[in-house]
């Protein structure tokens, strides 16, 4: 009599040192994938920021060549540093000439807006106080030197230092920029050093 037996067949699947090479080779790529990623989303703010402020330099030309002023808008005067001054681009957004307020992806987001103030013939601080620029680096505030009627500056509110230095090396480049701890008070784009800090960026003056 012929006894039938059962065969058993080895279960198949990773081994333990398979798995781990798998997970060794995910942490691997994850390493070097996750900086990129998040480079890629700052990149992205900055240039949403820079975006933002080619915006309005192309709003303030038609605004000016329909008004012939920069410190007019439909007849009515506007005063630099008061008023309709400090939310200038509310204005151009009723005037047509934007699609939305000054709004961008840095910063707090909570006063960030457009405005236009007296001009200062100095520029040793990086404060709404001061609107001189020395736009070429050469020390010659609003590279003028008088002192100008009005200057029209972006202001972008609670950004980090890192930011700060991004959006100035995107606009001035990196030579106009300062090292990280210092203010950076040359080109379009000024700061105090520290974390949070107000970026006031340069548009235009008359």
């Amino acid at each position: 009599m012929k006894i039938q037996t059962k065969q058993y067949r080895k279960a198949t699947g990773f081994t333990l040192i398979e798995m781990i090479g798998v997970l060794a080779v995910i942490a691997i790529l994850a390493a070097l994938l996750i900086p990129k990623v998040f480079e890629a989303i700052n990149n992205s703010r900055i240039n949403n920021a820079a975006v933002s402020y080619n915006t309005v330099k192309t709003a303030l030309t038609d605004h000016y060549a329909k008004w012939g002023s920069l410190v007019s808008s439909n007849g009515t005067t506007i005063v630099p540093g008061a008023g309709t001054a400090l939310v200038f681009d509310k204005v151009l957004l009723m005037e047509g000439f934007l699609d939305k307020p000054f709004i961008v992806k840095v910063g707090d987001g909570t006063g960030n807006h457009v405005e236009v103030m007296p001009g200062l013939a100095t520029n040793t601080v990086a404060s709404v106080s001061n609107t001189a620029y020395d736009l070429d680096g050469g020390g010659i505030e609003n590279d003028a030197g008088p002192v100008a009627a009005a200057v029209v500056q972006a202001v972008i509110t609670g950004v980090t230092e890192n930011d700060a230095k991004d959006l100035n090396d995107r606009l001035d480049g990196p030579t106009l920029g300062s090292a990280l701890g210092t203010d950076d008070t040359k080109g379009r784009v000024k700061y105090a050093a520290g974390t949070p800090t107000t970026v006031y960026i340069y548009v235009t003056h008359r």
